[in-house]
């Protein structure tokens, strides 16, 4: 299933994303990295959610690495790159919600079939939180970088204090 999820979005991308401009979206892209990549390692030894093997991915670093180099690339293309920018604000909000809503339901659905697991007191309502920001963490890169990297320490130093991560214990 993860495999499907992945050539569906890379597909929608290549589809209907705005590839002649990918070189807009190239520095949001390496943003979500960056951050995805901080998260994994703040919570590597205090996991608030676990991808459990599956037949074509056997662990949960490589499922992690999966995700981070193709399919967030593809979502950040795609979701930029359809954005109504010159529309109001209930039309943007109409937007953001509805790829809140899709992703969402991808992930209760790796959930239901236990692909994902949570620890920690993380739950899918923190995970609908996390797509919010995330969604509106690439809107905010995209036009104001540094305001996102702001919301980004922000979002990083509540999850650390909220959940107790023992970042003091990292290596």
């Amino acid at each position: 299933m993860t495999l499907v999820v992945a050539f569906l979005t890379i597909f929608a991308a290549w589809r209907f994303g705005n590839w002649r401009d990918w070189r807009k979206y190239y520095p949001t892209i390496l943003f979500t990295i960056i951050v995805n990549f901080l998260i994994t390692i703040l919570t590597y030894n205090h996991s608030l959610w676990h991808f459990e093997k599956t037949l074509f991915i056997p662990n949960h670093v490589l499922a992690d690495i999966f995700m981070k180099f193709l399919n967030y690339p593809a979502i950040v293309l795609l979701y930029l790159s359809r954005y109504p920018y010159n529309s109001r604000l209930p039309r943007q909000l109409t937007y953001l919600i509805s790829w809140v809503v899709v992703f969402s339901l991808i992930e209760w659905m790796f959930v239901c079939t236990k692909i994902t697991t949570y620890h920690n007191g993380w739950n899918i309502w923190w995970s609908i939180v996390v797509w919010v920001f995330m969604f509106i963490g690439f809107r905010i890169h995209h036009t104001r970088p540094l305001w996102a990297w702001l919301l980004c320490f922000v979002g990083t130093a509540f999850l650390v204090f909220y959940f107790h991560l023992p970042i003091t214990k990292l290596k």
